[in-house]
């Protein structure tokens, strides 16, 4: 199971992207919820993406969710600006290299990094997705690798070195080697430090 990008019913505009690039809106992106270990579809995310003064904006979103609407766990799992990311930062990149956006699979996690379309890599992880992950971090508490690695679809290794590298950033706080916690700095305290 895959999500996509795929036209939208509607008048058909074309996104000036770049004076190389355009490209046809509305669409609609999906996201999927796929639960690993019976591989039921657990919730289904469309949001049209059409252009609004010439910017591409979210103009609808539907969710269809066959056990209910858990808004605590749809708060950590989904991103509301995943999908114009995935338009907006994702198309563009997709165009460059030669691929036909409609024809690709999208990430079905790793939101937000996903919407680069495999351009980034973990030492270019965002500041926003790394203090997201450090809240988490700092509110699950011992044991939080396994629960956000199964939030996530990643292992927990992955996890372990995303709060590693918010602590080097100067957004966690480190402590003593071994410890568990610290606090998150506010921005306006933040070192600058290389990714």
């Amino acid at each position: 199971m895959s999500s996509r990008i795929r036209p939208a019913p509607g008048r058909k505009r074309q996104w000036r992207i770049s004076a190389e690039q355009s490209f046809p809106l509305p669409v609609i992106v999906d996201h999927r919820y796929v639960d690993p270990t019976t591989g039921e579809r657990g919730w289904l995310i469309e949001a049209t993406i059409d252009l609004v003064d010439g910017v591409p904006a979210i103009v609808r979103m539907n969710a269809s969710v066959p056990g209910g609407l858990d808004p605590q766990r749809m708060q950590r799992e989904f991103r509301w600006a995943s999908p114009l990311e995935i338009v907006t930062i994702g198309v563009p990149a997709l165009l460059a290299r030669g691929i036909d956006p409609f024809d690709y699979d999208l990430p079905l996690t790793g939101f937000p990094e996903a919407a680069q379309l495999g351009h980034r890599t973990n030492d270019q992880l965002s500041d926003p997705f790394l203090e997201e992950i450090a809240r988490e971090y700092l509110t699950i508490g011992r044991g939080y690798a396994r629960a956000i690695a199964s939030e996530r679809h990643v292992s927990e290794r992955t996890v372990v070195s995303w709060v590693e590298k918010a602590r080097r950033r100067g957004i966690l706080t480190r402590v003593p080697s071994g410890s568990f916690g610290g606090t998150i700095v506010p921005k306006s305290r933040r070192r600058a430090t290389a990714r």
